[in-house]
């Protein structure tokens, strides 16, 4: 008598967010960084990270795909800990915070009156998409 085949099937799971503890809050299409933020974000993209990078390197299908579904303390984790690729870790945190919204600005996210927060909670309740959070006042 042959052994019996065990059949596995994987379903979509849906996980749903409870308390602050349990993840990102916020999108980034919820205007989490100021255009001021943006503009500081490149004129230091320029001077600091154009030698190696170009914009374009950094901005539609090449970024979502590293990025899009993680949250922004990640993403500032990652630039402190890797850039510039010469000095890494040897920019200001207002420095990364200000890349990372011209990077956000770069890739479509809009601007919004609250400045993005030098603090790795605070970025880190934010999760990178191209959806509006469903507790922004409007955004359904």
């Amino acid at each position: 008598m042959p052994a019996p085949r065990l059949l596995l099937v994987l379903l979509p799971v849906t996980l749903v967010a409870v308390g602050a503890a349990a993840g990102p809050t916020r999108t980034t299409m919820d205007g989490v960084y100021t255009a001021a933020q943006a503009a500081q974000g490149r004129d230091l993209f320029a001077s600091a990270c154009q030698s190696c990078h170009t914009p374009t390197v950094h901005a539609g299908p090449p970024f979502k795909a590293k990025w899009y579904g993680r949250d922004l303390g990640q993403l500032f984790g990652y630039l402190r800990a890797e850039m510039p690729k010469s000095d890494p870790g040897s920019l200001s945190d207002a420095e990364y915070v200000q890349a990372i919204a011209y990077l956000l600005r770069i890739n479509g996210m809009p601007a919004g009156s609250q400045a993005l927060a030098l603090d790795s909670a605070a970025l880190a309740s934010i999760r990178l998409d191209s959806v509006r959070s469903s507790s922004t006042p409007g955004s359904r």
